[in-house]
């Protein structure tokens, strides 16, 4: 069993991993300084020029999400260029310690001296025309609970109107952004294909990008793979919904069935979480006036309007790249499947609805998710 000094020791192996990471990314100059894990409850990072030493407090590690503890190692990673690049060695969070930040992409959020630590996506203080429409959604993804499909598939396709007309006013009063990250993590050491088609589906109709990550859990002492949305804090609360519901009704759809399949369970299963995707992809796109077959031959517009909005959101590119400045792109792998199963997936898929109302705050930035 590790010891309290043991896991000292690994957090700070790991911070020394992070910082080595955080100059890779955004090519920095910089020698690593000495890491030291305090027991400070009030003082959560600092820097001391003299000694060349950061130190990170054990109470944020342990009751706060990794992701948030490198944006505390950020913040005083600042502190190190201000001194060690800017040579300027004085205290404070001025002109110089702003650059640093900008430099590397620290959110507003942790760039002060003390604050709060942000772990969920807070709902925005004021009532906007916006938020009225994004409370609507909720409402209205609470109304396919209801055990009547036709009720039920109306709300959906309504709440899919609504959704797409609020990303169309934001776009065209230019009102600001605001953009969040979200991170789901599994606690798994692999990505299933089924959930990179999930965050296909939320990219392609739920105003939001994502992309595939990973995220050390200090008091496992592990490295788990993880996904992270990228949008208005609106469209990331309502996607990280969505994301959820999909997994679990998935897993609650197969285990009605998987009776019913002979052979591999492994192949059948797989093939029939992809069938109900793409049949829940399907009543999407017919949400937008495309059909699978029409989108395949380019008889109709390939891009939802979600594509399209998103495909011109350069501020939101500019947020990811300061988040991810070496980005990679790498094509996913193709899956043998069971047609008949993936077949009978398809059409179950195709009367898949949402059956609960989303929570006022599901929203979560650098949090880990059980």
């Amino acid at each position: 069993m590790n010891t309290l000094s043991d896991f000292y020791r690994l957090w700070g192996r790991q911070l020394f991993h992070e910082f080595h990471t955080i100059c890779h990314f955004y090519s920095l100059p910089l020698k690593p300084p000495i890491f030291s894990i305090t027991d400070s409850r009030t003082e959560y990072g600092s820097w001391w020029p003299e000694n060349r030493e950061i130190r990170i407090s054990s109470f944020l590690i342990r009751n706060h999400s990794w992701d948030v503890t490198i944006q505390v190692l950020k913040h005083e990673i600042a502190h190190q260029i201000c001194s060690e690049i800017f040579q300027d060695i004085r205290e404070g969070h001025g002109g110089k310690f702003v650059k640093a930040c900008n430099t590397l992409g620290l959110q507003e959020n942790f760039r002060h001296s003390k604050g709060d630590l942000p772990e969920r996506i807070d709902r925005p203080k004021k009532e906007n025309i916006s938020h009225k429409i994004i409370e609507k959604i909720r409402k209205l993804l609470a109304l396919a609970e209801s055990s009547n499909d036709h009720e039920a598939r109306l709300a959906m396709e309504t709440a899919g109107r609504l959704l797409k007309k609020y990303n169309i006013q934001t776009v065209e009063k230019e009102t600001e952004k605001n953009y969040v990250y979200a991170i789901i993590n599994r606690k798994k050491k692999r990505i299933e294909g089924y959930q990179r088609r999930i965050i296909q589906i939320l990219t392609q109709f739920f105003y939001v990008r994502a992309l595939c990550s990973s995220l050390y859990d200090p008091l496992n002492n592990q490295t788990y793979k993880t996904f992270e949305i990228f949008g208005k804090k609106e469209n990331v609360e309502i996607a990280e919904y969505c994301y959820h519901f999909l997994e679990q009704k998935l897993s609650f759809l197969w285990q009605c069935r998987h009776r019913d399949f002979k052979g591999n369970k492994r192949f059948a299963k797989k093939s029939y979480y992809f069938g109900l995707l793409q049949g829940f992809h399907d009543t999407l796109l017919e949400q937008e006036g495309i059909t699978r077959k029409s989108r395949q031959s380019g008889v109709v517009p390939s891009l939802t309007s979600s594509e399209l909005i998103l495909a011109n959101d350069r501020e939101l590119d500019m947020f990811i790249k300061e988040r991810y400045p070496r980005l990679t792109k790498r094509s996913g792998t193709g899956s043998m499947i069971l047609k008949d199963v993936f077949d009978t997936g398809v059409d179950a898929g195709r009367d898949m609805v949402f059956h609960r109302a989303l929570r006022a705050n599901t929203g979560n930035l650098g949090n880990l998710l059980e």
